[in-house]
C-alpha cells in the first residue's frame, strides 16, 4: 500500500491531539499467534501525534478498550515497525510486500490521500 504521509494533518474532532486519518494495517491477532507470543488481540494502526509531529503505530486492544502506543517516530520507521509487527502476527500467511511512502507522484503516489495526486483521468470534477 502506498501512504502519503500529508494526509495526517487534519486534527481528530474527538481527539485534537491526533491525526483524523489513521491506517490500520490488520484488525485482530490470530488466536495461534496469540498464543505463541502470550499478546492479547488488538487492531494495529498508524496515526500521527499533532502535538510532537511524530507517527505513532499503536495498539487498540479489543477485549480491554484501551489502547497502548508501540511505537513513536518517523513517518518511514513507523511504516518499518507496522510491517514488523505484522510479520510477526500473521507472517504465517507469507511474505507481505512493504507499505510504501507516497512520492507525491506517479506512479508512487496515494492517489487516494495525496494532495498533489491531482485530477485523475476519467474522472470530472462537479
Amino acid at each position: 500500500m502506498i501512504i502519503c504521509e500529508l494526509a495526517f494533518s487534519d486534527p481528530d474532532p474527538k481527539n485534537p491531539k491526533y491525526s483524523m486519518r489513521e491506517v490500520d494495517f490488520y484488525g485482530y491477532v490470530p488466536l495461534d499467534s496469540q498464543l505463541k507470543f502470550s499478546v492479547e488481540s488488538h487492531r494495529l494502526s498508524l496515526r500521527k501525534n499533532l502535538e510532537t509531529g511524530k507517527f505513532e503505530i499503536y495498539r487498540f486492544f479489543h477485549g480491554r478498550g484501551d489502547e497502548e502506543v508501540a511505537f513513536s517516530g518517523s513517518f518511514q520507521e513507523a511504516l518499518d515497525f507496522a510491517h514488523t509487527e505484522w510479520m510477526k502476527y500473521w507472517g504465517f500467511l507469507g511474505e507481505r510486500e512493504k507499505d510504501m511512502a507516497c512520492r507525491h507522484k506517479e506512479p508512487v503516489i496515494d492517489r487516494m490521500f495525496c494532495p498533489y495526486a491531482g485530477k485523475r483521468e476519467g474522472f470530472k470534477t462537479l
